[in-house]
């Protein structure tokens, strides 16, 4: 019916068994939650209000771990809002390392 030379076999076995492969992994994506993290990274690319901000979306955020994210909306809470992103370093947790780094995340309306 067809009739292939052997180049022509390997190719197209070599080409189906691509496909099968990427079908796959594909399936295995879906699947598992953990591939899906970095196959998908989340990127922050819009900076957050830091007197608006929720909980989820501190935790969302790079260079912030839970527990200073609760420190952070306890501060805010208690002081009622942040006058100031040199405020941040009151908070415990927040030295002048991650204070350089989160300076560029937050901003203050």
């Amino acid at each position: 019916m067809l009739n292939f030379t052997p180049e022509e076999r390997k190719v197209t076995l070599f080409l189906l068994s691509l496909a099968f492969c990427g079908l796959v992994l594909s399936n295995l994506i879906k699947v598992n939650c953990r591939i899906t993290g970095v196959v998908y990274p989340q990127i922050q690319l819009a900076r957050l209000n830091l007197n608006k901000v929720s909980l989820t979306e501190l935790i969302g955020a790079k260079c912030v771990p839970v527990k200073l994210a609760q420190r952070i909306i306890e501060y805010r809470n208690f002081r009622k809002e942040f006058s100031s992103l040199e405020e941040l370093k009151e908070v415990k947790g927040i030295g002048d390392q991650r204070y350089g780094k989160l300076k560029e995340l937050f901003f203050i309306e």
